[in-house]
């Protein structure tokens, strides 16, 4: 393989293509009918959606699939790719809230006990480490490229989704419970990357050491973005709450009062300041 192999090399296949212009569509018409309403959809998200959808068209007919039989480092790539990048990507895009802004109102399979308890803290990430070594060690995959193309493509498919359970909740509204604010997200995507290195570790020891390395690899080192973003997000948030208290003492209390003294935040912690302490 040459770096030039691997930016050129290319097999089309139905689900590798199918599949990201299948999305982009569906992301485009959400947000062309968004803009009909006279509502802007952040240019940013756009941008991480479409980037994702190049990546998953890459992974799925690109190099990681046309150079599968020529190299075990190969699968390991796909994998990961599969599993970490293309899912935190798909969430940075904001899938969720685009549809629900789409229709006015939440969603009930996404928003429901189910879906709710698959993406739980934990769980979510347990169900992805465990789906992924089990596949592995299983007959659905057959190192040094030669998994049948149709259980190859269902594989891929399914590490995408059970990824989507532990990201989308980070970066989506109201999915987790109300304790996990962006600080436990902060922390929930740092414990994820401890769960993420097991399946790469089990293939390194018990499979293939290339295809393991790279799927560890890949794994662990999207694990960084991940955190930033999260802490991207806890800032943007508090940045957020920041402005609506000072909207609503505004709004209570007009004029040059002491916000500072009057925000539930710091209650009690600076004492009550009556009408002649504050005068000149």
């Amino acid at each position: 393989m040459t770096p030039v192999e691997l930016l050129t090399a290319w097999k089309p296949t139905p689900l590798g293509i199918g599949l990201p212009v299948l999305l982009t569509l569906a992301y485009l018409g959400a947000v062309l009918r968004l803009r009909r309403r006279g509502v802007r959809w952040s240019r940013s998200r756009l941008l991480w959606w479409m980037l994702t959808c190049l990546l998953m068209a890459w992974t799925l007919c690109g190099a990681p699939w046309a150079l599968r039989t020529r190299s075990d480092w190969m699968d390991g790539i796909a994998l990961g790719m599969a599993a970490a990048v293309l899912p935190l990507g798909a969430a940075l895009g904001d899938p969720v809230g685009l549809l629900e802004a789409v229709r006015g109102r939440g969603s009930r399979v996404i928003r429901g006990r189910i879906a709710r308890a698959l993406m739980y803290p934990g769980i979510s990430s347990a169900i992805s480490a465990v789906f992924l070594t089990v596949a592995l060690l299983s007959g659905w995959f057959v190192p040094h490229g030669a998994t049948p193309a149709p259980g190859w493509g269902l594989l891929m498919l399914c590490a995408f989704v059970t990824g989507l359970l532990v990201n989308l909740p980070l970066f989506a509204e109201g999915l987790l419970p109300p304790w996990a604010n962006p600080a436990v997200k902060t922390l929930i995507a740092f414990l994820d990357g401890l769960f993420d290195a097991i399946p790469g570790i089990v293939v390194m020891l018990l499979v293939n050491l290339r295809a393991g390395g790279a799927l560890l690899g890949i794994a662990e080192a999207i694990g960084i973005p991940m955190i930033a973003a999260t802490l991207v997000h806890w800032v943007r948030s508090d940045a957020v709450a920041t402005r609506e208290v000072d909207a609503a003492l505004d709004a209570e209390e007009p004029g040059d009062g002491l916000w500072w003294r009057a925000d539930p935040r710091f209650e009690g912690r600076y004492g009550r300041v009556d009408a002649a302490e504050e005068r000149p």
